[in-house]
C-alpha cells in the first residue's frame, strides 16, 4: 500500500486456467452416502450415482515469471493406468486439445517457458505429463509430505492413484519441497499445506495486481457442495485436517475480491473462462 492507501500490486498480472479433460467417478468418492446398508439392501434396484468432473491446471503470470500449478492425466491413460484405476475413474472426455503442451500454447507458451511447476499433490489427474518437465530440468514444487507418502506407497506396492507410470518420470527431476504450514514462492503466490485428502495435499492462494485474491483447492474440495456440508466422501484421509482447513478456506474467502477456484467443480467453466481467455 502506498501512503495513500493505493494498492501497489504484487506482480501478478494474469490468471489462465487450463483444460486438460475430463473424469468420472462414483459420487460416494466426493460427497458421503448418507444411505445405510440396510437402505440400500431394501432398494435393490438403487444405483450408484456417477459424477463427471474437469480435470484443470493453471498458468499465473507472474512478472518474474509463469508458474503451473498441475499436469493434468496422463495423455495415454487408459493405457498406462492400472486397470482398477481406470475401471475407478476412468478419463470419459479427452483429446490432443487436452494435453498440458497445447493448453500452452493457447497462451503462446512452451514447457521450457515455465519458470516452476506446483503439485496441489501427486494423484493420476494432477502429475500426468511430468515427463514434459523432468528431462529440461524445470523447478518442481510440492509439499515434503506428499512426495514422501508417493514414494512410501511405491516403495510397498500399494499403487492406488499414485501411478508408477507417472512416478517414474518424476524420479530425479528437478525437485524443490517444502515444509510446514505456509510458503511464498513467488510475491503474491502462496502455497499452504492442508492435507486430509493426502498427507501433502496444499492450496494455492494468488493475489493479482488487479487486487483480486484467487484461491485453488486443488482436491482438497472437489466439489462446491463440500463447503455447505463440510464432509468429504471416501476420498478423505484425515477428517481432523479437513475441517480445520476447510475453515481456513471459508475465513480467507470472507475478504474482499476474493474467488474460490475448485478445480474439479462440474460447472467450473461456466464461471470461469478457460485460456485464452484470463483472470486478473
Amino acid at each position: 500500500m502506498r501512503g495513500g492507501g493505493e494498492y501497489m500490486g504484487t506482480g501478478v498480472k494474469r490468471v489462465y486456467l487450463l483444460d486438460y479433460g475430463w473424469l468420472s467417478g462414483e459420487m460416494g468418492y466426493f460427497i458421503p452416502d448418507p444411505s445405510t446398508w440396510t437402505e440400500k439392501l431394501q432398494n435393490k434396484m438403487r444405483l450408484p450415482e456417477w459424477v463427471e468432473i474437469p480435470v484443470t491446471g493453471a498458468v499465473i503470470e507472474h512478472e518474474e515469471g509463469f508458474v503451473l500449478m498441475d499436469l493434468g492425466s496422463h495423455p495415454e491413460a487408459e493405457k498406462v493406468w492400472t486397470k482398477p484405476v481406470w475401471e475407478v475413474f476412468p478419463m470419459t472426455k479427452y483429446s490432443d486439445e487436452n494435453r498440458v503442451e497445447n493448453q500452452l500454447k493457447k497462451i503462446n507458451l512452451k514447457p521450457e517457458d515455465i519458470s516452476f511447476v506446483v503439485f496441489t499433490h501427486l494423484h493420476l489427474d494432477h502429475a500426468g505429463a511430468g515427463y514434459l518437465f523432468s528431462d529440461i530440468k524445470t523447478p518442481l514444487v510440492a509439499h515434503k509430505k506428499e512426495v514422501m507418502w508417493a514414494a512410501y506407497l511405491m516403495f510397498l506396492g500399494k499403487v492406488g492413484a499414485y501411478q508408477p507410470c507417472d512416478m517414474d518420470h518424476l524420479k530425479g527431476a528437478n525437485w524443490y519441497l517444502f515444509d510446514g504450514e505456509s510458503f511464498e514462492l513467488l510475491p503474491g503466490i502462496d502455497l499452504m499445506w492442508v492435507g486430509a485428502h493426502t498427507p501433502g495435499s496444499i492450496i494455492m492462494r494468488v493475489v493479482t495486481n488487479a487486487g483480486n485474491t484467487y484461491i485453488f483447492t486443488g482436491d482438497f474440495v472437489h466439489l462446491p457442495k463440500e463447503l455447505e456440508v463440510e464432509s468429504k466422501g471416501w476420498l478423505l484421509s484425515d477428517l481432523d485436517e479437513y475441517i480445520i482447513g476447510l475453515k481456513k478456506i471459508k475465513v480467507l474467502a470472507r475478504r474482499p475480491k476474493t474467488h474460490i477456484v475448485i478445480s474439479h467443480d462440474p460447472e467450473l467453466w461456466k464461471k470461469y473462462p478457460k485460456a485464452p481467455k484470463f483472470l486478473e
